[in-house]
């Protein structure tokens, strides 16, 4: 393996993946998980995704071409905590403000999202446009200003 891959792998698919086993391994829980994940050029889909799974992927690549998917999501129940669409709208707004990392996890009408972005007032814009995205979702979110 070369080291720019064993790094996106390190950087972002084990992580990606240590957040999706946390979440489905918590007991008593109802409904499924989707992890949203944007590191430079690459978008990192992960969780339970049930029979939508090519749907989400479908509306994702359709919001770019520029950046390499990468599709971790496990088949199966309880499936997706939102409509495909609505994923990628989650997406959309984090593309469109120009975020290169960004990790948004949605479980239970809830989003907790983290990201960097280079000042208070684009933090601002994307915390707007995730609440405008997912209207119905609460949403918690930890950014970090680079500027």
């Amino acid at each position: 393996m070369q080291l720019a891959q064993r790094v996106a792998v390190g950087a972002v698919v084990v992580p990606a993946l240590f957040a999706a086993v946390a979440l489905a391994a918590q007991p008593g829980e109802a409904s499924g998980h989707l992890v949203l994940a944007v590191r430079s050029s690459e978008i990192v889909l992960a969780g339970t995704a049930g029979s939508q799974r090519q749907e989400v992927v479908d509306a994702v690549r359709a919001l770019t071409a520029a950046h390499r998917i990468t599709d971790v999501m496990t088949p199966g129940a309880p499936g997706l905590p939102v409509a495909p669409s609505e994923a990628a709208s989650l997406l959309g707004a984090v593309l469109d403000r120009g975020v290169t990392d960004f990790t948004g996890v949605v479980r239970r009408g809830h989003l907790t999202a983290s990201a960097r972005v280079a000042d208070p007032e684009r933090a601002g814009a994307l915390s707007d446009a995730l609440r405008a995205a997912a209207p119905d979702l609460r949403v918690d979110e930890d950014f970090t200003t680079t500027g």
